[in-house]
């Protein structure tokens, strides 16, 4: 380890929500001081796919959830996780971070918890409207607590120091020229695009409500469809095309993708794209000015989905569709009231409320009153 430069430490995972935040902070830090970065996370979460393409130095140990599971893996996860706090403990302890940010999941919990033990400065930073579990229990040990919305300190405790950061986007976001997204996908350039997402690990739900409207989207309301399914839904999506829509394959007018790693590209090439409302995702539609079609789910933690759904829809940058409302019909029905497609002044008008050009300079200042000591 290069001991000329100061180390810290960013944790954070299960889903990109977390595991982006996390990133954006560590470039912005990066760029910003004479930092070396590490990145701690799950082993076996998505966290280990997307570091394989980054520079920052990942530490992939055993960590398990204790939320909204049975009494019996709640008890194995307890193992697991006390696990977890000895090597992160080890780890720490050789890494000596000045610094160590959190950005939620069950898997920032034992890391940070080491941190704690260690003395070593712990900001956490909240990306959502209602806090998760990990992060209203880190607070408690926390020096800040970064939030996206304003209305998120009110879960907090009163005595903590709460700065409103908004959400910190990875350089990929920034500088996007829309006609050149478009190209990337093989797509003209005043060509409409509907992007079409489940997060990142896909969602049944929403493929099942578009995948019977891919011909009526493209050929009633001219809009060509990039589908990002998901892993384990791609083939069967695949394997079921139709001959007519095999041709929109072929034609290019529908794209359709198990996982992409420059979904920075598929936003910016979107008008419109129908999607989770994990707070990552919806301010990266924003900066890339992309309307959305929210399709919270219905079981997230705190009903947190729902919540940040909310802030844009009032914001005029989207429409909630609940889960128990979603049919193809009312999709299509949404759709076709949006024509024709033209948001980008009111993004543009909208955006502060969730990121802007302040977020990586409040960013610094905060961090820098403990890296500078």
């Amino acid at each position: 380890m290069n001991s000329k430069k100061t180390n810290i430490v960013v944790t954070g995972g299960k889903t990109g929500g977390h595991i982006y935040p996390a990133l954006a902070i560590s470039e912005i830090l990066e760029n910003e001081y004479n930092i070396n970065p590490y990145y701690i996370g799950s082993k076996n979460g998505m966290e280990s796919k997307i570091l394989m393409n980054e520079k920052i130095p990942f530490y992939g140990l055993n960590f398990a959830p204790f939320v909204g599971i049975s009494y019996e893996r709640k008890v194995k996860s307890v193992f697991i996780n006390i696990a977890g706090f000895f090597l992160s403990l080890i780890l720490l302890f050789k890494i000596k971070p000045k610094l160590i940010i959190g950005t939620g999941g069950f898997v920032s919990g034992p890391v940070l918890m080491a941190a704690f033990v260690l003395r070593v400065p712990i900001i956490i930073h909240e990306q959502n409207v209602a806090p998760g579990f990990t992060n209203k229990l880190l607070a408690k040990i926390s020096k800040e607590i970064w939030v996206t919305f304003n209305e998120s300190s009110k879960y907090f405790p009163n005595n903590k120091r709460k700065v409103l950061t908004g959400m910190p986007l990875r350089k990929s976001f920034q500088k996007l020229i829309k006609k050149d997204a478009k190209k990337y996908f093989g797509i003209e350039e005043g060509q409409k695009v509907l992007l079409i997402t489940g997060g990142s690990q896909g969602s049944k739900l929403i493929n099942t409500s578009v995948r019977e409207l891919y011909v009526k989207i493209i050929k009633e309301l001219n809009l060509d469809i990039i589908h990002i399914t998901g892993t384990k839904f791609y083939n069967e999506i695949i394997s079921s095309l139709n001959k007519e829509e095999q041709e929109l394959v072929k034609d290019g007018k529908l794209i359709i993708k198990d996982y992409i790693s420059e979904m920075e590209q598929a936003l910016n090439a979107a008008e419109i794209t129908i999607s989770r409302a994990g707070a990552s995702f919806i301010c990266e539609l924003i900066v890339t000015k992309s309307y959305s079609i929210l399709i919270p789910i219905k079981k997230s933690a705190s009903n947190h989905q729902l919540m940040n759904a909310k802030a844009i829809e009032k914001s005029g940058m989207g429409k909630i569709i609940e889960e128990d409302n979603l049919t193809s019909k009312i999709l299509f029905s949404t759709l076709e009231s949006l024509k024709p497609y033209g948001f980008e002044n009111i993004i543009s008008n909208n955006a502060g409320i969730l990121y802007g050009e302040n977020t990586k300079e409040i960013i610094r200042k905060e961090a820098g009153k403990y890296l500078n000591e």
